[in-house]
C-alpha cells in the first residue's frame, strides 16, 4: 500500500470541519436515501470513473471527498463528478494507509463544489447480523444500488481465522453478503440514510467459493481523521 503524506501548502488556520457524525440516540437526523445517494461522487482518472467517493467536509472553500484509495494510484491526479455539481480537477489532500493507520482512504480536494452536503456516518457495531444496507455505486460502474445484507464488524472475527490468513489491509474491515464488482470501491454502505463504511473489496474465505463484500469502516474514517489532524488541513472560511 502506498503512503501519502499530507500536502503542506494545505495546512491553514484551523476550523472544525462540518462532516457529520452520530452516535445512537443523538439529535442529528439522517437524510433520506435518495440523497444520499445524490451525494456519492465518481473518482475518474484518465477521464474514466474508476471508483466512488462521498462529501466528507464542505464550505465556501469547496468540498473534501474521501474514498478507499487501495484502488487509486496515489499521488496521480484526480476528477470529481456529482450530480448536480461541475466536473472539477482535484487536489489530494491527504490520505491513511494500512500500514501506518490501519485504513486505506484519500482525500482529495474539489475546489469548486463549495457549500455542498456531506453525509452523515455511523458507528457500525450499532448494526445487527442480517441488517440491510444498500451500497450507492457510481451508475458508470453498475446501473442501479446494490444490496448487502451486514454480517460482522470485523472480518477476522466473523471468520474465526487467524491474521494470517488474509492480507492486513483486510484485517479491520468489516463484511456483508452480496454483490462486489470492480469499480466498486469507496461506494458508501448505507442504512437509514447515515454511511457505515466505504466499499474497499471483496474476499473469499479459505476452502470456499464464495466471495464476501468488504468495506472499511466509518470508525477507522474518524480514527484516520485524528491521526492527520485533519481539522488543521480544512480551510478558514
Amino acid at each position: 500500500m502506498r503512503r501519502v503524506r499530507a500536502v503542506a501548502s494545505l495546512i491553514v488556520l484551523m476550523v472544525l470541519p462540518t462532516a457529520a457524525w452520530s452516535q445512537r440516540g443523538g439529535q442529528t437526523a439522517s437524510p433520506p436515501a435518495p440523497a444520499v445517494q445524490a451525494m456519492v461522487a465518481g473518482i475518474l482518472l484518465g477521464g474514466r470513473v474508476i471508483a466512488a467517493g462521498v462529501p466528507l467536509t464542505s464550505g465556501r472553500w469547496g468540498t473534501d471527498y474521501i474514498t478507499v484509495s487501495h484502488a487509486l494510484g496515489v499521488g496521480a491526479t484526480y476528477a470529481v463528478i456529482r450530480d448536480g455539481l461541475p466536473y472539477v480537477e482535484t487536489t489530494p489532500v491527504a490520505a491513511c494507509s494500512n500500514r501506518a493507520h490501519g485504513i486505506d482512504v484519500l482525500i482529495l480536494r474539489a475546489p469548486t463544489h463549495v457549500a455542498a452536503s456531506v453525509v452523515e456516518w455511523r458507528d457500525p457495531s450499532e448494526l445487527r447480523a442480517g441488517d440491510e444496507l444498500t451500497a450507492y455505486v457510481r451508475r458508470e460502474i453498475h446501473p442501479t444500488p446494490v444490496t448487502l445484507k451486514f454480517l460482522h464488524v470485523n472480518l477476522l472475527e466473523w471468520a474465526r481465522v487467524g491474521p494470517e490468513t488474509w492480507p492486513s489491509q483486510w484485517h479491520n474491515t468489516m463484511v456483508a453478503e452480496g454483490m462486489a464488482k470492480p469499480g466498486f470501491s469507496g461506494s458508501p454502505w448505507v442504512a437509514r440514510g447515515s454511511v457505515y463504511g466505504l466499499f474497499k473489496g471483496q474476499v473469499r474465505l479459505p476452502n470456499r467459493d464464495q466471495w464476501y463484500p468488504v468495506a472499511e469502516t466509518a470508525v477507522r474514517v474518524k480514527q484516520c481523521l485524528q491521526q492527520l489532524g485533519y481539522e488543521h488541513l480544512v480551510p478558514a472560511e
